[in-house]
Parts: C-alpha cells; structure tokens; sequence
C-alpha cells in the first residue's frame, strides 16, 4: 500500500485534469457567491397583519335653539290657546227692598224769618249788617301793642391797674401764708419764696365775681388757699366816669419765707 502512495507521488498528474479541478472550483465558487449576494438584495414584502379594532365617539349634544322670533312665535302660540274655565254656578242676585225715609220731625222754627244773605254761618241773631264779627257796635279799631324794648348790653368790664384797684379795696389780709406742710416742702427744696399771679373780677357793686390763678406754682395747696382768701376781699363800686363799672385786675401774691 505505501508503495501505491510512492508510485502515485512519482507520476505526474495531466495537465487537463488540474484546469479542470481549479474550473470547478471557480464555478463552484462564482455561484456561491451570487446566490449569497441575490438573497442579500431581494427584500420579501410583509403583509400587514388584518385587525379588526373600530374607533367610536361620542358626539355632544346639539346645543338648544336660540331665542328668537320663531321661538318667540311658538311661546305665543302655547298662550294663544284657550284655557278650559270651570264653570261657576251662577247666583241670583237678591231683591233689594226700599224703605220709606223716616219722617222729620217739625222742629217749630217753620214761621222764624229768613236770615241775612249776607251773614256769616255761626253769627248771633240781631247783629248789624256788614259788622265785625266780635266786635263791638260802634266800637274803633286800635293797632296791637309794640314789642318791649330789648334788654340793655351789660356793661362793659374795664381793666384796671392793681394800685387802683387796691385803693377802692375795704377788707381782706393781704398776707397770705402757706400751711405748714407748704411751708415744710418750700424749705427742702432750697427756694424761700413763692409768686402766684391771679386776676379778680368786681362787679359794678364792689363784689368779688371771680378769682383765677393764671399760672400756677409747686404748690397747689397754697393757689386754693389764695383763690379761697380773695374771693372773702371787700371792695367799694370802682368808678370810672363818676359811673359805677365792673372791673378786672391782676395781682401778684408773693410769699417769702424766712430761714
């Protein structure tokens, strides 16, 4: 056998038989390759697959007819129609029976004389034709009584100097002290005087009318107690003109306390 394989290595193969082996191999080769490049070109064309779904919508409802003449006409024709009325059972209406007017009785004043024409309802019998109704016969009209006068102005408060305004003065101190409590709280505090200005008012008769502190101090104890002396002060009428006038004035109360 292995001589077989030599012998068979030793003898050259025909050149024919080789061309043949190599077209083979071409040809076996160029079909392979057409039909490999032909089922990369044909595309087969799917079908679509067949369903059977369906779409439905529901549509809104068809919007109400407008107002207008021809609904307007169908409303009046609704009310033209006739209404079925009951019927009512009729009444006869009831006789009505006339009286007779109640006779008037004769007062007696049938033979009395007719009355003026040109009198007034209301009047006395056997007044005087055209008179005044209440007034008296003959009588003479007179114009009603003027107004009283108006009250006179008040007079008119003068303002006096204070040295004049003491002068005319009766009675009253003048000197008016402080309380001890005043007194206590006016030493701790390291002042030794208190001024207080005040006005009075006199009437035309010389009264006190009214005193008033017009500016107060530290210590309100002390203005009432001044107000409170002042308002006892006696004073003659201030004259001016040689006419007695009420009279305002200020004075200044000053206090000094001794240490």
């Amino acid at each position: 056998m292995f001589e077989n394989y030599v012998v068979s290595k030793q003898t050259k193969r025909a050149g024919w038989v080789t061309a043949l082996i190599i077209g083979s191999i071409v040809a076996h080769g160029g079909v392979g390759g057409g039909l490999l490049v032909y089922s990369w070109l044909k595309i087969e064309k799917l079908e679509a697959p067949s369903t059977n779904a369906r779409a439905s919508f529901d549509l809104p409802p068809p919007p109400p007819p407008p107002k207008g003449r021809r609904h307007d006409k169908i409303e009046a024709r609704k009310d033209d129609a006739p209404k079925k009325i009951k019927p009512v059972d009729t009444v006869q209406p009831e006789k009505r029976v006339e009286k007779d007017p109640a006779p008037v009785e004769d007062s007696g004043d049938a033979d009395l004389p007719e009355g003026d024409p040109n009198g007034e309802e209301g009047g006395v019998e056997g007044g005087v034709v055209g008179g005044t109704v209440g007034g008296v016969v003959g009588g003479v009209i007179t114009a009603p009584p003027p107004p009283p006068p108006p009250p006179p102005p008040p007079p008119k408060v003068e303002t006096v100097a204070p040295t004049a305004l003491e002068a005319s003065r009766i009675s009253g101190d003048k000197d008016i002290k402080p309380d001890d409590v005043t007194k206590t709280e006016l030493s701790r505090s390291g002042k030794n005087r208190i001024v207080v200005p005040v006005k009075i008012c006199l009437s035309e008769k010389g009264s006190v009318k009214s005193v008033s502190v017009l500016k107060a101090s530290a210590y309100p104890k002390y203005d009432a107690k001044i107000v409170k002396e002042m308002k006892s002060w006696k004073y003659r009428p201030f004259l001016v003109d040689g006419k007695a006038t009420p009279v305002c004035s200020a004075i200044t109360m000053i206090y000094v306390q001794k240490s």
